[in-house]
């Protein structure tokens, strides 16, 4: 399934990558097959950033940060790469919006020159349990609610346009509205965004911004 993104497979030596472009936004999926030589010898990172990420203890997530940097350095085409955080947390490259996103062994980077969210994640039937914690009511009328990519869209575009908004104050169910079959989200009430949707090798995959793909 693919909706308003168009997208190339790719394979370069050892990394197994998915790009997906449109008039607004470039996003590069990332399959971890590699060990954290490879990504520390392909990468050009500023020190602190260097830092920041091998003071984290678990090697799972270190090689997510740095396959999130290595899938941004294959849309640059330039492997210097130095990220900053806002204050809400959020990456950030300077001259571009970016987004991350990470599932088990996979990453998902978009890169944009307009304010951008991404997220991936692996579907499982456990989210069968949760959707009551994040979607209202009028959703789950509009859902399959035994559906598990379905529900999984629901999650991925809210976390979404949760990174798009950049503020930890959002409610999940009060504050972010998604309208599936319109493609279309809603910040606040008042930010109307536009969805993207892709699904590979059991991920799903949701961009959200304020123009259209």
């Amino acid at each position: 399934m693919v909706s308003g993104l168009k997208y190339l497979r790719k394979s370069v030596k050892s990394v197994s990558s998915v790009c997906f472009f449109s008039e607004n936004t470039n996003i590069a999926v990332w399959q971890i097959t590699e060990n954290e030589e490879f990504f520390w010898s392909f990468l050009k990172l500023h020190t602190e950033d260097e830092s920041r990420i091998k003071s984290i203890k678990l090697q799972q997530v270190r090689l997510q940060k740095l396959a999130c940097r290595a899938a941004l350095a294959k849309l640059l085409g330039n492997n210097e790469i130095y990220i900053t955080y806002s204050e809400t947390g959020q990456p950030q490259f300077k001259g571009y919006h970016i987004s991350f996103s990470h599932t088990n062994n996979s990453v998902a980077v978009a890169l944009a020159n307009i304010p951008v969210g991404i997220d991936i994640e692996e579907l499982s039937p456990r989210i069968l349990r949760l959707y009551s914690r994040f979607m209202s009511k009028e959703e789950m009328n509009a859902c399959d609610l035994n559906n598990v990519q379905e529900i999984y869209y629901y999650w991925c575009a809210k976390e979404a346009m949760y990174k798009w908004f950049a503020d930890k104050n959002l409610d999940f169910i009060e504050d972010l509205q998604v309208f599936k079959n319109e493609n279309k989200g809603v910040v606040c009430k008042k930010h109307i965004l536009q969805l993207s949707s892709v699904l590979i090798d059991n991920k799903l995959i949701v961009v959200c911004s304020l123009n259209q793909f």
